[in-house]
C-alpha cells in the first residue's frame, strides 16, 4: 500500500465515526465512500475558507453557456459577471453594464462600466461584448442552452469602446433581462485555448477567480479577487464539492467535512438544526412540472389537449407539497409564482380529481389509457425525485401505465437541447422564471419559438410575439396574464408545485443570500 493509500484509509476510519447523526446503513456506507473520495476533514478548513457541497460541478466545467440555474450558478455566479442582473423582486440592476436605454423598436443601446479588467488583466470593454454575443450565434454554440437567449439579435456593434449596440430581428422589450443571463467571456482567452480548455481554466470579472480542480474535475477551488462592484466580505477561498447524494451531503456537513450544503430533504430539518446548523429557507420562482410535448411524436396521446389536462386532474399535488415537500411549497396554479411579471392572481390550480381524469381520457378516445413514459433528470436522494414517482403512482391510479425513468444530468442536456427524446413521451422541466422574475421566457421554451420546439401552438406563439414588441410595462403584463390563462387550458405541462431549495451551513457563517438563483458568496460574513 502507498503513503496515499494510508492516508486515504486513515481519513476513511476517521470520518467512518463523526457523525452524531444516524442514518441508514446504505447511507452511512455513502458517507465512507464521500469520505475516501474527498478527504477533507476539519483539519483543512483554513481561515476565510468554506468548502460548498453541492450537486453536481457543472458537465461543462467552466463554460457558463450551459444552464441557468443551481447549483450551476452558484460556481459560475462567483467567477463571471452579466450586463445586467436581476434582484430578487425583480427589478433589473446594472452590472457590467452601467446603463442602457431602446433607441428603436429594434435597437438597444448599453452604455459599459469602465475600468472593469478579467480576471487575467485584460480589459472589459465593448469588444468583449461582441465576441461573447458573437460566439453565441456561432454553430458550435447552438447546442448551448444560453444560445437561444441572442437567437433573435441580428447584429451587435461597438459604438465606442464602453457602449454597444444590439439589434434585434422583431422587438424584444425584455432583452435587458436576458442579458443577466449571459456571462461575459474574455475573449482573447476563449479565441486561443478555444470552448473546452477555457472551460478548464475559466477567466471572468466576478468577485473570485479560478484556482484549480481537483479529484477528477469533481472538486474546485476560487479564490477571492479585487472587485469593485463587488467586494468579498470574508470568504476569501471557496472550495465546491461535488456530492450528488442529499444524505451525503447532510453527513458531510454534520460530519464537519463541509461547511455549507445546497439541496438539504425537507425531511431532515429538524435533525440538522438539533445538531447545531443553520437552516436557510429560498424561495425560487421556478414551478416543478413535467413537459407534455405535442410535437414530437405525432402519434403520441399527448396530441390531445383533454389528454394532457387528464394528467393534471389525475395528480394530488396537494399530497406532493404537504408529505414530500413537508408543506414548505404551494400547489402550483400556473408556470409562474407570484411576483413574477405575467403572474395571473386569478388562476386556480387544476383539483384532484381522478374522475374527471377518467372521463377525458374517455373523451379523447382513450378509455383504456395508454403507456406513457416519463423521462426525469437525475437528482439522487432529492424531493423531486419522490415527486415524479408520486406523479407515476397516480397516473396509474387513473389506468395510465406510467413509467419514471431518470436520465443523468448530462445525458438530459444533450436531449433537451437537441429536442431528442426518442423512448421518453415527456419529461421534467422547470418552468424557470427564477433568472428574469419574468413568464415571457418560460413561455417561449413552451412554444413554436424555440429553435426546435416540443410543444407548439401558434396562436400562443403569435400572443408571446406581441408581448415581446410590447413596449409598455401595463400592456405587457395584460398580455403575459392573459396567456398564461390560455397556457393553462391548454395544458403543454402537468404542473406541480413551486420550489423552494433549502441550504444548511454552520453557524460561523451569515448574511447567506441568494439572488436569483445564485449564492452571493461574496457577500457572506464569518463569525469569530
Amino acid at each position: 500500500m502507498t503513503r496515499t493509500d494510508h492516508r486515504m484509509t486513515r481519513c476513511f476510519l476517521n470520518n467512518a465515526t463523526s457523525s452524531p447523526i444516524a442514518y441508514s446503513s446504505v447511507s452511512t456506507w455513502v458517507v465512507l465512500i464521500l469520505a475516501y473520495c474527498f478527504c477533507i476533514g476539519p483539519q483543512l478548513v483554513q481561515a476565510g475558507s468554506i468548502r460548498v457541497g453541492i450537486t453536481e460541478i457543472p458537465p461543462s466545467l467552466g463554460n457558463p453557456f450551459t444552464a441557468m440555474g443551481p447549483p450551476s450558478t452558484h460556481f459560475w455566479g462567483s467567477l463571471y459577471d452579466s450586463l445586467t442582473e436581476i434582484d430578487n423582486y425583480g427589478a433589473v440592476l446594472p452590472s457590467l453594464a452601467a446603463e442602457w436605454y431602446q433607441a428603436a423598436p429594434t435597437v438597444w443601446i448599453f452604455k459599459l462600466a469602465e475600468g472593469v479588467r478579467f480576471h487575467n488583466g485584460r480589459p472589459f470593454d465593448a469588444h468583449s461584448v461582441i465576441a461573447t454575443i458573437s460566439y453565441l450565434q456561432s454553430t458550435e454554440a447552438a447546442r448551448f442552452l444560453i444560445a437561444n437567449e441572442v437567437s433573435n439579435v441580428v447584429g451587435v456593434r461597438a459604438i465606442s469602446d464602453f457602449q454597444v449596440e444590439i439589434k434585434t430581428r422583431e422587438p424584444d422589450a425584455i432583452l435587458p433581462r436576458r442579458m443577466s443571463l449571459i456571462k461575459m467571456i474574455e475573449p482573447h482567452a476563449w479565441k486561443t485555448l478555444g470552448s473546452e480548455e477555457y472551460a478548464l481554466n475559466p477567466i471572468g470579472t466576478g468577485p473570485y477567480e479560478f484556482s484549480k480542480w481537483g479529484n477528477g474535475n469533481n472538486v474546485v477551488t476560487l479564490i477571492k479577487t479585487e472587485n469593485r462592484r463587488r467586494p468579498v466580505q470574508s470568504v476569501g477561498k471557496l472550495t465546491f464539492l461535488e456530492v450528488p447524494n442529499a444524505v451525503a451531503r447532510e453527513q458531510a456537513l454534520v460530519s464537519g467535512e463541509l461547511d455549507f450544503i445546497w439541496g438539504l430533504n425537507p425531511d431532515s430539518v429538524e435533525a440538522i438544526r438539533q445538531s447545531g446548523f443553520l437552516v436557510q429557507v429560498h424561495r425560487l420562482s421556478q414551478i416543478t412540472s413535467i413537459a407534455l410535448p405535442n410535437v414530437i411524436n405525432e402519434d403520441s396521446p399527448l396530441q390531445s389537449s383533454d389528454v394532457r389536462r387528464a394528467l393534471n386532474y389525475a395528480v394530488d399535488r396537494a399530497a406532493i407539497a404537504e408529505h414530500i415537500f413537508g408543506g414548505l411549497v404551494s400547489v402550483a396554479s400556473q408556470g409562474a409564482v407570484e411576483g413574477t411579471v405575467g403572474f395571473n392572481p386569478s388562476l386556480s390550480p387544476y383539483p384532484y380529481d381522478p374522475n374527471e381524469a377518467r372521463r377525458l381520457l374517455v373523451n379523447a378516445g382513450y378509455p383504456d389509457g395508454f403507456s406513457f413514459t416519463i423521462g426525469v433528470l437525475q437528482i439522487t436522494g432529492s424531493g423531486q425525485e419522490l415527486a415524479y414517482q408520486k406523479v407515476g403512482q397516480d397516473l396509474r391510479a387513473v389506468g395510465i401505465d406510467a413509467r419514471v425513468k431518470s436520465i443523468p444530468a448530462a445525458e438530459f442536456l444533450r436531449r433537451f437541447m437537441s429536442s431528442d427524446w426518442s423512448e421518453y413521451d415527456a419529461f421534467s422541466l422547470l418552468w424557470n422564471n427564477e433568472p428574469m422574475r419574468d413568464v415571457g421566457r418560460a413561455l417561449e421554451y413552451f412554444s413554436c419559438l424555440r429553435p426546435q420546439p416540443f410543444f407548439c401552438d401558434q396562436p400562443t406563439t403569435d400572443l408571446i410575439r406581441a408581448s415581446r414588441g410590447e413596449a409598455n410595462p401595463d400592456q405587457r403584463k395584460k398580455i403575459l396574464q392573459n396567456l398564461m390563462v390560455r397556457v393553462k387550458n391548454l395544458a403543454p405541462a402537468l404542473w406541480l408545485t413551486d420550489s423552494v431549495n433549502l441550504s444548511a451551513s454552520t453557524p460561523k457563517l451569515r448574511n447567506i443570500e441568494l439572488q436569483t438563483g445564485a449564492i452571493r458568496f461574496e457577500r457572506m460574513t464569518l463569525a469569530h
